[in-house]
């Protein structure tokens, strides 16, 4: 009991530290800085709604209670129409007010950024493709951006709808076959960031996850070095093979969370064998229901 106590306890712990990268709250990038700001604005103004409220009935209930020994209706009288004009005015301020906050903030939030990385997003079932054509590398499930440097998301889809949405770092896009939707941000902090697919795809849309891997400005050319430079041969033999893909992936990243994405195992398929890239084309057994890979 204790063991399996202990065990819950160190679970929920490794949650908890973990729970801001899946967090509309957490200012990761650029864009939930902008919507972050927006809180304390509508938090006041409902808390300030709440109080005048709950004290004007409060008031009223004590104030104008039936007293002891008083019998039929208490006085009628028709209201006060300044009373009445101020508080409908002053829901009207407040509504006002948070419209052009709201109004602001969308309107940066989608404001090209000169200079911006671009990425080519695609959504499978169920898995996404992320292309660099500025940088002449691809990846799946795996998001790699340089922190401090803006980027534009180009979304779209190849077979049904999906939604692309990293919480701790920007809010949703629609991916639509045959249209491009965009998505401004910077990303600011350094650390992985969890995303999912928001819209019902298929059978498997629950396992339809990816993650987003911010790094310094200096690994993050590492890297693309890294992708960009010629692989080694890969071993033709099937066992050779088989003991290859168990492999662990380049892109373990210290500190990531692994993710179950089973179909496909990408790894920069530019730049990888022709055997390998065959391999996440076809359908396994062992992936997810429904998934749909591109053709070869």
């Amino acid at each position: 009991m204790k063991r399996g106590f202990a065990a819950l306890s160190l679970g929920g712990l490794a949650l908890a530290q973990e729970a801001h990268r899946v967090a509309i709250t957490h200012p990761g990038g650029s864009y939930n800085q902008e919507v972050a700001f927006l809180y304390p604005w509508v938090y006041f103004f409902s808390f300030l709604v709440f109080l005048v409220v709950a004290g004007a009935l409060a008031y009223v209930v004590l104030k104008f209670r039936a007293k002891p020994g008083q019998e039929g209706e208490p006085p009628q009288i028709h209201g006060n129409d300044r009373l009445e004009v101020v508080w409908t005015l002053i829901p009207l301020a407040i509504i006002l007010i948070l419209f052009g906050l709201t109004a602001k903030a969308l309107i940066q939030v989608n404001r090209p950024i000169p200079g911006s990385l671009k990425v080519e997003v695609t959504g499978y079932q169920f898995w996404w493709d992320f292309n660099y054509p500025e940088l002449g590398f691809r990846n799946s499930n795996e998001l790699i951006l340089p922190a401090g440097v803006p980027v534009e998301l180009e979304i779209t889809s190849k077979d049904v709808i999906h939604s692309f949405w990293v919480p701790g770092l920007a809010g949703k896009r629609d991916a639509i076959p045959g249209q491009k939707t965009l998505l401004h941000f910077t990303p600011k902090e350094p650390g992985n960031y969890y995303g999912f697919c928001a819209e019902l795809c298929g059978p498997s849309h629950s396992r339809m996850l990816f993650r987003v891997v911010v790094l310094p400005k200096e690994e993050f050319d590492r890297f693309v070095e890294a992708a960009k430079a010629p692989q080694p041969p890969w071993p033709t033999s099937g066992a050779s093979r088989s003991s290859s893909r168990t492999a662990p992936p380049a892109t373990a990243w210290p500190g990531a969370c692994p993710l179950r994405s089973s179909d496909p195992s990408l790894g920069f398929s530019e730049t990888a064998p022709a055997w390998r890239q065959a391999s996440w084309r076809t359908p396994r057994k062992t992936s997810r229901p429904g998934s749909r890979t591109p053709p070869p």
